[in-house]
């Protein structure tokens, strides 16, 4: 199993990562508190796509309704606890099939990646409606990252990278922000993930990387 790069690099320099983290956080102006602990993190959300009820050509991470079965950010919504800021520099994402379209659990299959679904193919034609579908992550009401497409996470790793798109400039979160990231359809296409019969399918985001917490 390939080690994330961000492990790699604490290996090879331990506590350069961390060190680096404190002056980001200096350099924004942020306040840091004594009492937390730098620490890598993954924030993750899953949300509905197509059900019994209709197919989604939107769907927004990371805000609205908050149900802890489908998500683990901490507490009860979606802002950061104060003075706990994190440092995007991954996001892994893909789909994932349920049986139940009124709750979406149990979710029976979770897959990485969006249009391709072996190691040995890189797109198929079941995933043509994710094809042209992009996201948009905006913090704070700035827009981090732009009409990005869904198929930066089709990479054909068979190991934990699988899905995962590694940032060239990573993305600040301070702590109780507003922030959010938009998934949309293109064209008349939707959001459907449809690899199976499954009742309901949607999609996934996981951010990954370094925080205050």
């Amino acid at each position: 199993m390939a080690i994330p790069q961000s492990i790699e690099r604490n290996i090879a320099l331990p506590g350069v990562e961390q060190a680096n983290f404190v002056k980001y956080l200096t350099a924004a102006n942020l306040p840091i508190s004594n009492s937390k602990t730098i620490a890598y993190q993954s924030l993750y959300h899953f949300l509905i796509s197509k059900s019994s009820g209709g197919t989604s050509t939107t769907l927004k991470f990371f805000t609205g309704t908050y149900d802890q079965a489908l998500t683990n950010f901490p507490g009860n919504n979606f802002v950061l606890p104060q003075s706990q800021h994190f440092l995007v520099t991954a996001i892994q994402a893909g789909g994932w099939e349920a049986t139940n379209s009124a709750g979406a659990t149990p979710i029976t299959k979770v897959r990485k990646g969006f249009t391709s679904i072996s190691s040995q193919s890189v797109a198929d034609k079941t995933f043509n409606t994710l094809f042209n579908a992009v996201y948009t992550f905006t913090v704070n009401g700035i827009v981090m990252q732009k009409d990005v497409p869904l198929t930066v996470f089709d990479n054909t790793l068979g190991t934990q990278q699988r899905g995962r798109f590694e940032l060239s400039q990573p993305v600040l979160i301070p702590s109780q922000s507003d922030f959010s990231l938009t998934v949309s359809s293109k064209g008349n296409g939707n959001l459907a993930y449809d690899a199976s019969t499954e009742v309901a399918t949607g999609l996934w985001f996981e951010l990954i990387g370094i925080g205050l917490i």
